[in-house]
């Protein structure tokens, strides 16, 4: 998991995104505003792992004319979607977090249907830049 936790940090920074890390934003795990991402400090390696993936994923996604045309909810469903897509194709399993955190945001199939291409393409882009060899996005997104 080590080796992937580097890959990610170098894969935000290459991404001209500044990472930091507080005791301050708790409850939340994790917060992203233009070029900038903060995680809580003192999580899980696993945790930390997919917090990251989810907040690069808002700077990836949600930049620009994105924002403005999509919902708060779409725009946490696809960050989290990526979250998945990303862990399950390194085998990195976080239970039914991603799951209930969809759920909390009244993410449904539909609206991920909607997304798909984006989220794929996103987990796509993530795993290109952390993975030591390709990973079949599509077969771990269920696609």
């Amino acid at each position: 998991m080590s080796g992937y936790r580097e890959r990610l940090f170098k894969f935000v920074e290459a991404q001209s995104v500044e990472l930091s890390f507080s005791e301050t934003i708790g409850p939340a795990k994790g917060r992203s505003y233009g070029g900038k991402i903060t995680l809580l400090s003192g999580m899980q390696p696993a945790e930390e792992f997919s917090t990251l993936v989810h907040e690069i994923a808002h700077e990836m996604l949600h930049r620009g004319n994105r924002r403005t045309l999509t919902t708060k909810q779409v725009r946490e469903t696809e960050a989290e979607a990526v979250a998945f897509v990303v862990c399950q194709s390194l085998g990195l399993q976080n239970g039914t977090t991603s799951q209930d955190y969809i759920q909390l945001w009244h993410g449904d199939a539909n609206l991920l249907r909607e997304s798909l291409e984006a989220v794929q393409q996103t987990a796509a882009v993530i795993l290109g830049g952390i993975a030591p060899e390709p990973i079949a996005v599509a077969a771990a997104a269920g696609a």
